[in-house]
C-alpha cells in the first residue's frame, strides 16, 4: 500500500475511534511500526493527529483544555486499542434483535459501536462520534438526543439531553467511565453534566454494563456515577489478578 493510501487509512481509523496506537494499525496495514511512526509523524505535521505515546489521539483544539476525560490517553497503558475492542466484542453479546440500547461516550465505548450499528436494534445515544461510525447499509435504527454539545467529548449533555433521554425505555444502556474504585465501590466522570447523563441511562437501563479498560482501575475523578454494584456486568481487559473483585467484575481475556 503506498505511503497516502496508508495514511488515509489511518485518518479513518483514528475518526472511527477517537484513539489509536502503533501496534494496531501496523498489524492492520500488515507493515512494520517504524513505518507507521512515520506516517504518524507526517499527518501530525499536517494537522491531521496529535501523537501521544505509544500512538495517536485527534488534534483538536479543545482537546489540550479538556481536564482529565482524555488524561490517560497520554499514557501508553491507555493507547491500547487492541483491549478495548476485545472488551467491545464480549458486551455486545448481551444484545439481542429488536432491543433497545444506550451507548456513552468514551474510548471503551467506541469499537462497540460498529458491532451494534451492523444489529437491528434500536441505538439512544449522546455521542456524536457514533454518527460517524454509522454506514448506509447500517441495521440498527439510531436516536441521537439534543442539547448542547461538547466538541472535545462529541457529547451532547445539558437539560435538553437529559429530559430527551428519560423518555427512552433501555434494554441495555452501555456506559465509560475515567475511573473506578474497586475498594470503594465507586465509579467516576470527570464532567458533572456528562455524569448526569450516565446516570439517566443508569436509571433507565434494565441492565447497565459498564467497559473499561485496567488503566481506569484505581483513578478517581471529580463526579461520582454510581457504585459499581449498580451495573449488572463491569467489563475489564486481560487476565483476572490474584485480588478479590466483585462478582459482577469479568475479565476479557484474549481467545487462543
Amino acid at each position: 500500500m503506498i505511503a497516502s493510501a496508508r495514511r488515509l487509512y489511518i485518518i479513518k481509523r483514528l475518526n472511527e475511534l477517537g484513539i489509536i496506537d502503533y501496534k494496531s494499525i501496523a498489524r492492520e496495514l500488515d507493515v512494520s511500526e517504524a513505518t507507521v511512526r512515520r506516517d504518524f509523524i507526517k499527518l501530525e505535521n499536517q494537522g491531521s493527529l496529535r501523537r501521544v505515546q505509544g500512538g495517536a489521539i485527534r488534534s483538536e483544539e479543545d482537546l489540550e483544555n479538556n481536564y482529565q476525560v482524555e488524561l490517560s490517553m497520554q499514557s501508553k497503558h491507555t493507547v491500547n486499542t487492541e483491549a478495548k475492542q476485545m472488551v467491545a466484542r464480549a458486551a455486545a453479546e448481551v444484545v439481542q434483535p429488536g432491543e433497545c440500547v444506550f451507548l456513552d461516550m468514551g474510548t471503551s465505548i467506541a469499537p462497540l459501536a460498529p458491532i451494534l450499528l451492523a444489529m437491528p436494534i434500536r441505538i439512544v445515544t449522546c455521542n456524536t462520534m457514533v454518527l460517524r461510525q454509522m454506514k448506509p447499509n447500517a441495521r440498527a435504527e439510531v436516536f441521537v438526543v439534543g442539547g448542547r454539545y461538547m466538541p472535545a467529548d462529541q457529547m451532547i449533555v445539558g437539560s435538553l439531553a437529559e429530559c430527551a433521554l428519560k423518555k427512552f425505555g433501555l434494554h441495555h444502556a452501555f456506559i465509560g467511565c475515567m475511573g473506578l474504585d474497586i475498594h470503594n465501590n465507586t465509579v467516576y466522570a470527570t464532567d458533572m453534566d456528562v455524569t448526569a447523563i450516565k446516570q439517566i441511562a443508569l436509571q433507565n437501563a434494565t441492565d447497565a454494563y459498564l467497559l473499561a479498560d485496567r488503566s481506569k482501575l484505581s483513578k478517581v475523578g471529580l463526579c461520582r456515577i454510581a457504585g459499581l454494584d449498580s451495573f449488572t456486568t463491569v467489563y475489564l481487559d486481560g487476565p483476572p489478578p490474584e485480588e478479590e473483585f466483585p462478582s459482577n467484575v469479568v475479565f476479557v481475556e484474549e481467545k487462543t
